[in-house]
């Protein structure tokens, strides 16, 4: 029900501000590239090893590409960018040396942008886990590979937070309320930050950013644009970008929760959110053996679950958009889908090789 009532809320605040025909042309493609990926794998998924098939496909592909993106880090350029250029005709220009990180360039292989890269290959070596065989090992090693090369902060503390989390979850499956039990310790050591430090998020910032300079950049758009949005915060503040120009910031936005708000108000970036987040409140309890589900459809479904998590997190230090964007929501809509294939009585005979 989020899904489409998010991708309505879109249109709100921008026919508001700028009218409905310009709403259409920004507001459609976001709401299409949200709605559309995450239905088409709701609705299409229907049987049993579907989601498992289709994700080692998507591990596939996002290992070849951190593969890939070792010709970016040999030539110091996005050449595989640059190539698809030459045949397309479709050129941009970047500014190569602002893209390194110590001794490695940052890569982006077939995607937009390094950050993207990260991304993707998260979601990638995260999933890779509940592959099986010699399949497992390519896809943890490419994804690892994009992940590194990406030199992106985010996506990488992401990782950290993730395994850190599967290992977690192995040494206290015995414990039911052991995911409760890991939100409300993160939760109080948050809260401790904010009670204690004179500065939390410059101090957050400060330790999940290779960059302080571009971290305490994200954090001045949060200070500065933050306001703007609650004095309109049920429709945001239009498409301008001239509020942002006004405080000598570069037009564009590094957080998604921020940048949703702006364009669609609280209601609009919270709706979004949402919808991640409860695609997968079906089945939390996803260790549970009674459930309709095989042991790799269970793992999955956990892993899956913590990217969403994971997705939240990230997004108030980055913005989601392109191949991001629209991958997130495709994986949404498949562990939605496994949530509902294990609230269904448990078919008889279906042991966990499935």
């Amino acid at each position: 029900v989020l899904v489409p009532v998010t991708g309505l809320w879109m249109f709100v605040g921008p026919t508001a501000f700028e009218g409905f025909d310009r709403a259409l042309v920004f507001s459609g493609i976001l709401a299409v590239e949200f709605c559309i990926p995450y239905m088409a794998t709701r609705v299409f998924l229907s049987e049993r090893g579907q989601a498992v098939a289709l994700v080692r496909i998507l591990c596939i592909a996002i290992a070849t590409i951190g593969v890939l993106a070792i010709f970016d880090e040999l030539s110091r350029r996005f050449v595989l960018r640059e190539f698809a250029g030459t045949l397309t005709g479709y050129r941009r220009g970047f500014n190569y040396s602002i893209l390194m990180r110590g001794f490695l360039f940052r890569a982006a292989s077939t995607l937009e942008h390094p950050i993207a890269l990260g991304n993707v290959c998260l979601y990638g070596l995260l999933m890779a886990t509940t592959m099986r065989g010699a399949l497992r090992q390519f896809t943890l090693a490419g994804s690892a590979v994009g992940l590194t090369l990406s030199v992106s902060s985010a996506p990488i503390s992401g990782a950290v937070i993730g395994f850190g989390a599967l290992v977690y979850n192995k040494l206290m499956r015995n414990f039911r309320f052991r995911w409760g039990l890991l939100l409300a310790s993160g939760g109080g050591v948050i809260l401790l930050i904010f009670s204690a430090h004179p500065n939390p998020w410059g101090f957050i910032f400060q330790y999940v950013s290779f960059d302080v300079q571009n971290a305490y950049y994200r954090l001045m758009q949060w200070q500065f644009l933050g306001p703007l949005v609650m004095n309109s915060p049920f429709l945001g503040i239009g498409l301008s970008d001239e509020w942002i120009r006004g405080f000598g910031l570069a037009p564009t936005v590094d957080a998604n929760w921020l940048g949703m708000a702006m364009s669609f108000g609280i209601p609009g970036s919270v709706l979004m959110g949402l919808s991640y987040i409860t695609a997968c409140s079906v089945s939390m309890d996803i260790g549970n053996k009674s459930l309709n589900l095989t042991k790799q459809e269970r793992r999955l479904a956990t892993v899956l679950s913590l990217i969403m998590g994971l997705v939240i997190y990230i997004g108030f230090t980055v913005f989601y958009w392109g191949t991001v964007y629209i991958l997130i929501s495709f994986l949404a809509g498949i562990r939605a889908h496994l949530g509902a294939l294990g609230a269904m009585p448990r078919e008889p005979g279906l042991d966990d090789d499935g």
